[in-house]
């Protein structure tokens, strides 16, 4: 058996384990830190954001700089609105920034359909030869998908181009924390790991890499993680609580936009003058062929590792040297007092590692996983659903 066997059995493992049925779009995120009570919404909230490589297994640190909220920022920025709108030439520079200024220091983040109201009263305030001109402006906008998207980017694009506001889902720490505070606890364990490494008929079919060896950031070709994975590894696992935390985009993201690009290939809305294509977004090398639709997180974490494998007393050495970096199978270090990694060798040289974190102290394990046609479903038939009815209506008219 090979470390990868071992990690597919890990997958295994843990989906059925948390009740997922075969084949369910669950990926493991690896390393898995604690995320204490100073955790701040952007930090979870960067789960959502990442943007999941086609893997059973996430390695977070390595995966993360491709993001939705950027991708999705980008994109906006390429699709072309129906409605030939120019508020900034209507309202002017001054007062447009100073708009922008305003709305980007509202909490929470305005939807955009509170603009042409919010945008009337602030104007009459300050720019009142403006204010029913870009009220209606705001209004005309709002008709339009790929306009209307465009406009609740506003906040979080500050005047000089760079990031103003960090982009926040509908959920936060404080939400998580309670819910997972009355989710269930769950337990498991399994005497060979390896025994159901079997994962051809998983939602990547059998698609795995990025993961770490026997701790953190080693290879798992190296020979100590290779010697741990060459027997029988049982595993132990409990969970005080359980949870499948399930935050959605915020005030910045707007699904019939996305939907709409989606679902048009080719012509407008998309500029036939942008680098930014469909093939680059959706496609097979697309930036943004799927997303995380919802975290599995757990608190009050115990979780046994025994390995049947004898190790060298050199390996040993090389094993305990390297586990500040955090051990298989969530590969957390001790640099916290929410959770503690512990490894011993017994008398014929097997390797124990022991794992546990404190109580109420949220754990992200896991991300569910959607293809964009999935996550973007509701939005395409609505859109479908839309163009069968504008088809219907010009022709009764025509009628």
């Amino acid at each position: 058996m090979t470390f990868a066997d071992l990690q597919n059995g890990l997958y295994n493992f843990i989906g059925e384990g948390l009740g997922f049925a075969p084949g369910s779009p669950l990926q493991l995120v690896q390393p898995s830190p604690p995320l204490p009570g100073s955790t701040s919404n952007d930090t979870l909230w960067a789960y959502m954001n990442n943007i999941p490589p086609f893997s059973l297994t996430q390695n977070y640190i390595a995966s993360a700089g491709n993001e939705f909220f950027s991708d999705y920022q980008a994109l906006m920025s390429a699709l072309v609105p129906s409605v030939t709108v120019d508020i900034l030439a209507d309202i002017g520079p001054t007062a447009y920034n100073a708009f922008l200024t305003y709305i980007q220091n509202l909490t929470p983040t305005p939807s955009v359909t509170q603009y042409p109201n919010l945008f009337l009263n602030w104007a009459f305030a300050h720019y009142p030869a403006v204010a029913i001109k870009g009220a209606s402006d705001w209004s005309t906008m709002l008709l339009d998908p790929i306009a209307r998207a465009q406009m609740a980017l506003m906040p979080y694009t500050s005047i000089g181009g760079n990031l103003a506001k960090t982009p926040e889902w509908s959920l936060g720490y404080s939400q998580l924390t309670s819910q997972l505070a009355s989710a269930p606890n769950k337990s498991f364990s399994e005497v060979d790991v390896q025994s159901s490494s079997n994962v051809t008929n998983s939602w990547t079919n059998g698609g795995n890499s990025g993961f770490f060896g026997l701790w953190g950031s080693s290879e798992s070709s190296s020979s100590q993680s290779q010697t741990f994975a060459s027997q029988a590894v049982s595993l132990s696992v409990s969970f005080a609580h359980v949870t499948t935390f399930t935050p959605a985009p915020g005030a910045w993201y707007d699904s019939g936009a996305l939907g709409l690009a989606y679902s048009t290939q080719t012509g407008k809305p998309w500029n036939p003058g942008s680098a930014i294509t469909w093939q680059k977004t959706f496609g097979s090398n697309g930036n943004m062929q799927r997303f995380a639709s919802s975290m599995i997180v757990v608190s009050g974490m115990n979780v046994t590792a025994q390995s049947t494998s004898s190790f060298s007393s050199s390996d040993q050495t090389t094993i305990t040297k390297n586990s500040g970096g955090g051990l298989w199978p969530f590969y957390s270090s001790n640099n916290s007092s929410s959770f503690h990694t512990s490894h011993n060798f017994n008398s014929a040289n097997r390797l124990t590692i022991s794992t546990s974190s404190a109580a109420g102290v949220p754990i992200v394990i896991g991300v569910t996983v959607l293809s964009a046609s999935q996550y973007l479903g509701h939005a395409v038939a609505g859109r479908a659903n839309y163009l069968q009815l504008t088809a219907a209506l010009t022709a009764k008219a025509a009628g």
